[in-house]
């Protein structure tokens, strides 16, 4: 696969995304304490992203076409933009909009860079999204470092959260200035689209359930350390570094794994198999070392969730690109705006030990799914004639 310019600049993009979202794991405890917040409430901050992939799911496609070249700029723009407001807005209203904005600007990101890396590529992208997911969790790595640094030089969170990933979008703003990296995103010519294939619909639900447990997790895990294990809430924001550490791990070998495998479905059904396992571990040790080290096996498993399925469900719909890519945004969305929000209000009610359980929960779903396409693909190839 060769990596062009606009390839490797894509790949900087979703860095940023990862950055942001990981960050915004790491600073809930903080912004629960300073703004007094049940945890209901202050999973509505991630919400906002989850708003924006709904918003660019169902209008993104015509979105696409009108930006055009401009369309990656201004995502970039909008997502430092509303990682401002929200550190800096003065009330609810303020920071709830920066999480909006925020999130409209990251979920044009997900459904443009995807889409645009598959157009490029000639092996249909799976590698280029795997890579470019591995930037996004190698970024996200970062975060909770940078952020628990900060905090434990009483920096503040701001500095931490919001420096880094602006510095970064505004070098990318420069490089893309429209009619300099032109969109390589084929028009889908789908004014008047079909419904999407069964194939595609089928992965859609995978990539919910995918979407939530990565995101459960991620916004929760330092939550989770802090109150369940007993770290400070700056080491419980280094020590959850662990799952996006396995997350990046998992992304940077998703090309391997791939080729090892052989078989998209035996994959998902290995890695979804070591991610509930990972969890077990993590939530079940009292020692925090070990639970670090159950949640880094955690994060490797979750890594290959998403852009395996992604890739399969971008390839089961390729005569609608960008619209299929917009469907996989809002099936994030789905994802992001009931999982983390609903953990939270659980943990409110039961405490965060027992409301953790979701993740698992939403890992056998997957595995029963996988398992059973996998059984019924066999049975038909047995069922063949020689």
């Amino acid at each position: 696969m060769t990596r062009t310019a606009g390839t490797l600049t894509r790949y900087a993009a979703l860095g940023c995304l990862g950055y942001v979202l990981a960050g915004l794991g790491a600073i809930l405890p903080e912004l629960r304490a300073e703004r007094d917040l049940p945890r209901g409430e202050a999973a509505l901050y991630p919400s906002g992203f989850a708003l924006g992939l709904v918003v660019v799911g169902l209008v993104g496609p015509r979105l696409v076409r009108r930006l055009g070249a401009a369309a990656l700029p201004v995502c970039l723009a909008a997502l430092a933009g509303g990682c401002a407001l929200l550190a800096f807005g003065g009330g609810r209203v303020d920071s709830g909009a920066g999480a909006v904005l925020l999130g409209l600007g990251g979920a044009g990101l997900v459904q443009i860079v995807p889409a645009e890396l598959r157009a490029a590529h000639a092996d249909g992208g799976t590698v280029a999204i795997g890579e470019a997911n591995a930037v996004s969790s190698a970024a996200s790595v970062l975060a909770p470092l940078v952020i628990g640094f900060v905090l434990g030089q009483g920096l503040g969170w701001r500095a931490g959260f919001l420096v880094p990933p602006v510095a970064v979008a505004v070098v990318l703003l420069v490089v893309l200035v429209p009619g300099r990296a032109p969109a390589v995103v084929p028009p889908d010519g789908d004014a008047g689209a079909g419904r999407a294939p069964r194939a595609f619909r089928t992965l859609w639900v995978d990539l919910v359930l995918a979407v939530a447990v990565e995101f459960c997790v991620l916004f929760w895990a330092a939550d989770f350390l802090h109150t369940g294990k007993g770290l400070p809430s700056g080491g419980a924001a280094v020590a959850s570094t662990g799952f996006v550490l396995g997350m990046a791990v998992g992304r940077a070998l998703v090309a391997r794994a791939i080729r090892l495998a052989g078989d998209d479905l035996r994959l998902l059904c290995s890695a979804t198999a070591l991610a509930t396992v990972g969890f077990a571990v993590f939530w079940a040790v009292p020692a925090a070392f070990a639970a670090v080290g159950g949640l880094f096996v955690t994060g490797l498993g979750v890594a290959l969730l998403y852009p395996v399925t992604l890739g399969q469900a971008l390839a089961a719909w390729p005569e609608r690109p960008v619209r299929a890519a917009a469907r996989c945004a809002l099936a994030s969305g789905v994802a992001v705006g009931a999982g983390p929000p609903l953990l939270g209000s659980l943990a409110d009610l039961s405490g965060m030990r027992a409301a953790f359980l979701l993740a698992p929960t939403l890992l056998l779903v997957l595995l029963a799914r996988c398992v059973l396409r996998l059984a019924s693909r066999n049975q038909a190839r047995r069922s063949e004639p020689a």
